[in-house]
């Protein structure tokens, strides 16, 4: 299976034109490329990658996605939504309380005092980390404990400079194929290809991305 998926990794390659980079997910959610166009493999990026986390909240919270959407249009960060649901689920308290107390209070006051903390977000809050590092640790507990990435993969898709949202599809579409997530990322970081055009390569489209996502975390 994984010699399959290098192969197919290598005809992507080979058939895409070269990206200038992945785009990153922003705060808006009113994307105009939803389907990849061949003659710019990277625009659909952003579009997949914004998918990715609001799919991985959905899946792993209970939430619809049409609300994270909604949320996030009306001007509420990525990171803060995806730090709410998580903090909600462990302290018992509404998504929406905790951002409204979030306007106010920094997330470091916020979890103050909460029992069984993941280590590594424990430490982070204590240093004073700031909120896309915070969510970048939840995303990996979340990628550990449901999707079974392994310390050493997590670890490997920060050496490559795999984004938060880059981290969530590179694991999704590595449990798929039967490959490791840094090698699913390795062409995207390197400016050879683009996840839509990766994407294409294994039969997906955009579109599919909440599935694969869903998929991969058992939600």
């Amino acid at each position: 299976m994984r010699h399959a998926a290098a192969l197919a990794l290598t005809a992507a390659l080979a058939a895409a034109p070269a990206a200038a980079g992945a785009e990153q997910a922003g705060a808006c959610h009113c994307y105009q490329d939803r389907t990849f166009d061949p003659e710019r493999p990277a625009a659909v990026d952003p579009y997949i990658l914004a998918t990715a986390r609001s799919s991985l909240v959905s899946a792993a919270f209970g939430v619809a996605k049409r609300e994270l959407v909604g949320a996030v249009m009306t001007g509420t960060a990525a990171d803060d939504l995806l730090l709410a649901h998580w903090a909600g689920a462990r302290l018992g308290q509404a998504a929406s309380a905790l951002l409204s107390e979030r306007k106010v209070r920094p997330w470091s006051s916020l979890l103050s005092g909460a029992a069984g903390l993941p280590g590594p977000i424990e430490a982070a809050l204590k240093a004073g980390a700031p909120d896309a590092e915070l969510a970048r640790l939840v995303v990996e507990d979340l990628l550990a404990s449901r999707a079974g990435a392994t310390p050493a993969e997590l670890a490997a898709l920060r050496a490559a400079g795999a984004a938060t949202n880059e981290a969530i599809l590179a694991v999704a579409l590595a449990k798929r194929i039967g490959t490791t997530p840094a090698g699913v990322a390795a062409p995207v970081r390197a400016g050879r290809s683009s996840w839509g055009a990766l994407l294409r390569a294994f039969g997906l489209e955009a579109k599919g991305v909440d599935g694969l996502v869903r998929q991969a975390i058992g939600g």
